[in-house]
């Protein structure tokens, strides 16, 4: 009796990354080193269009964002979706959301989604902090802290991680109140060092 045997693919299940374990995942420090190690190998085969807009609404829009890499050791397509609803603030919401999916640039299956606004912010900071080890003096001490945004304390982090020589970090905002938040957050997540300043013209 002849035997007959199916073969079978396995689908992969995608995965969705949350927030908190994203900040989980992610370190300021460990992002830094990789981009230095890896950024000089790979951008070269790294395909980012130019993004897309489209107009939702006369105040409202849609933002695509997509890039995929051509090196056969960087199997990966991903695409960045935000949303601009800048009315948002009057019903106490953020005006930005984003979304992140990976996707296999072999097969083109979703491997992954996750928090694309925190994403976004690690890779802001970290890119800064690794242009920061590159160009900024060995031995600065001083770090001036323009905004106090979303992004503000990952910068502040990123930099310490870069640079762990800076003793002083000065915050300047259009608000003082969130100069202060800042500076109170910072303090109580950077430890002794370095001493946080505000600072307003």
């Amino acid at each position: 009796m002849a035997s007959s045997s199916s073969s079978t693919t396995t689908k992969p299940i995608p995965v969705f990354i949350t927030t908190d374990s994203l900040h989980s995942i992610l370190s300021h420090q460990t992002l830094i080193d990789h981009f230095h190690s890896s950024l000089p190998t790979v951008s070269s085969s790294l395909c980012s269009p130019i993004r897309q807009s489209y107009a939702v609404s006369p105040t409202s829009s849609l933002l695509l964002m997509p890039s995929w890499s051509s090196s056969p050791s960087l199997p990966y397509l991903g695409v960045k979706l935000v949303t601009y609803f800048p009315l948002n603030s009057a019903v106490n919401l953020p005006g930005i959301h984003g979304s992140y999916v990976l996707f296999s640039s072999t097969s083109g299956q979703t491997l992954a989604t996750m928090d694309g606004t925190a994403l976004t912010l690690y890779r802001t900071a970290c890119v800064s902090g690794l242009a920061s080890r590159i160009l900024s003096r060995n031995d600065s001490e001083v770090l001036v802290m323009i905004g106090a945004g979303a992004l503000a304390p990952h910068l502040i982090r990123a930099h310490l991680a870069a640079r762990p020589g800076l003793k002083r970090v000065i915050i300047w905002n259009r608000t003082e109140v969130k100069a202060r938040a800042l500076a109170e957050e910072m303090r109580g997540s950077v430890g002794a060092a370095p001493r946080i300043r505000r600072w307003r013209w």
